[in-house]
């Protein structure tokens, strides 16, 4: 199994390597501007984390937004990843009201595929400004937490997920779980 990494320059992305790389995934990091045919030659993608806000600079992304809407594997959106997909797919995203940094938690509301697993409420590491505050149609909210209505979410078919919180991180309790159910969405 190939998964491509998509980079922005997050603090993270070395983590999320090690995670994929420690469940047998081959994966490799991928900047932002290979063409469509390049990415769907892989398994599943992965957007990671990064400093920018998709509002105000999703031009600073270079093809993301094509990848989001023209491949055709499995995708997760990871932090800011998960804040492209809404964005691109016609979600809502803003600046949030109340920024969360450091340990949340979460409620789960529906541990369904990504969140598969998972108990009724867990801490998560985050680390964001902006925040999705209405899913793309054809989503359903899958937790939440206090300061951000949509912490995780999942489109109808399965296939693209997207996590607020980082997964990565060692702090957000039972994370790789999130990187087993990708992979196991993918082989679905």
């Amino acid at each position: 199994m190939r998964i491509a990494l998509i980079y922005y320059g997050g603090q993270y992305n070395h983590l999320i390597l090690k995670n994929l790389k420690y469940l047998g995934v081959d994966v490799m990091t991928v900047s932002p501007d290979r063409g469509v045919e390049e990415l769907n030659a892989f398994d599943g993608i992965v957007f990671s984390g990064g400093p920018f806000s998709v509002e105000e600079e999703i031009s600073k992304m270079g093809n993301s937004p094509v990848y989001v809407k023209e491949t055709s594997v499995p995708k997760l959106g990871i932090c800011l990843g998960h804040q492209l997909i809404s964005y691109v797919l016609g979600g809502k995203v803003r600046k949030a009201v109340s920024p969360e940094y450091g340990l949340v938690k979460v409620e789960v509301l529906d541990n369904d595929t990504i969140l598969s697993g998972f108990t009724k409420q867990f801490n998560a590491w985050e680390s964001h400004w902006d925040e999705v505050i209405e899913p793309p149609p054809g989503f359903r909210v899958l937790a939440s937490s206090p300061s951000s209505k949509v912490q995780a979410m999942v489109n109808q078919d399965n296939t693209v997920f997207g996590v607020q919180f980082h997964p990565e991180v060692k702090h957000t309790e039972n994370g790789t779980l999130v990187f087993k159910n990708f992979i196991t969405a993918i082989k679905k």
